[in-house]
């Protein structure tokens, strides 16, 4: 029975209109520190995509026990709370193709079908790579996950190596076709370059976004890392697999802090996930007080970044 004082966190989580509530703020937010709306209304479509992805990826494998459009409303707040996100850029595609490989990486749970799903979820990464080369490196982790999956054979080996290097070979034709062979060797040579390691040139408003981010990802995975045993065997594997690509990828940003802009939109899902799972299923004194604490912190979040836009710090 959920209590009267949890009654707010219990309407959130569960009501119809949390989401188009969001979108309503999302919007507002998205045009008053956005420049040339037009312009940049790539950004704000791909989010959208993202956002739909969210929902689409919960409801598929019943990754939360309830009907609940949390992480999907958890990602929109976080996305309209940071303005250099509202920018278009090519590498704002990343979130929708990771979402997309997690997607077809699902579908590979003991299916006997298994090799056309890993195919298609290395394919997601090799385009991810040509878009920020540093996502290569994890990869080869995929095949770790799919082990338990049960996914993991002969036939899906060879499937992930085809589908990841399809991009390349794909692009290796063209430039053979065009004279420019330099080209595909400096796309390569960029996957091999280990940027200079500096923290320093970083704006801090990215520390603060990526520092959030950790904090509440932790804060949400530990709970249900105690009662994960609740959820059915197929629902913990893939949210095992949630929360290790949570750790791949701020390892990657770690290790490549120049490239901590694109990476951070990859580091919100698994946060937004765990999130989603946390409020939408616990109701106690301690979700009760986290759930407040979450929104408070997404306001100042919120009211830190728009001041730093509109003063140009």
């Amino acid at each position: 029975m959920i209590q009267t004082r949890n009654r707010f966190q219990y309407e959130v989580a569960t009501g119809r209109a949390t989401l188009p509530v969001v979108s309503t703020l999302t919007l507002i937010l998205w045009v008053i520190s956005t420049p040339h709306l037009w312009a940049n209304i790539g950004s704000l479509l791909i989010f959208s995509l993202t956002t739909y992805l969210l929902l689409e990826t919960d409801t598929k494998f019943a990754l939360i026990r309830t009907r609940t459009t949390l992480p999907a409303s958890f990602f929109l707040l976080f996305y309209a709370a940071t303005p250099f996100l509202h920018t278009w850029n090519v590498t704002l595609l990343l979130p929708v193709f990771f979402l997309c490989m997690l997607y077809s990486l699902f579908q590979s749970y003991e299916s006997p079908h298994a090799s056309t799903a890993i195919f298609h979820a290395f394919l997601w990464m090799g385009l991810s790579s040509l878009i920020l080369p540093c996502i290569a490196w994890i990869t080869p982790l995929l095949y770790i996950h799919m082990i338990n999956l049960r996914s993991l054979e002969g036939k899906t080996f060879f499937a992930g190596i085809i589908g990841f290097t399809l991009p390349y070979w794909l692009l290796l034709g063209y430039d053979l076709y065009t004279d420019q062979t330099e080209e595909f060797y400096n796309v390569i040579s960029h996957i091999l370059q280990f940027d200079q390691i500096n923290y320093a040139s970083i704006h801090f408003s990215y520390y603060t976004l990526w520092g959030v981010i950790t904090i509440l990802w932790i804060a949400f995975s530990i709970p249900y890392l105690r009662f994960a045993y609740k959820d059915k065997v197929q629902t913990r594997i893939l949210l095992q697999v949630i929360l290790s690509m949570g750790v791949w990828i701020n390892i990657l940003m770690v290790l490549q802090p120049s490239h901590i802009k694109a990476l951070l939109p990859l580091a919100i899902i698994p946060m937004v996930f765990m999130g989603g799972h946390l409020f939408s299923l616990t109701f106690s004194k301690f979700t009760r007080i986290t759930f407040i604490t979450v929104l408070v912190i997404w306001f100042a979040l919120c009211l830190f970044n728009l001041w730093i836009y509109f003063f140009n710090f």
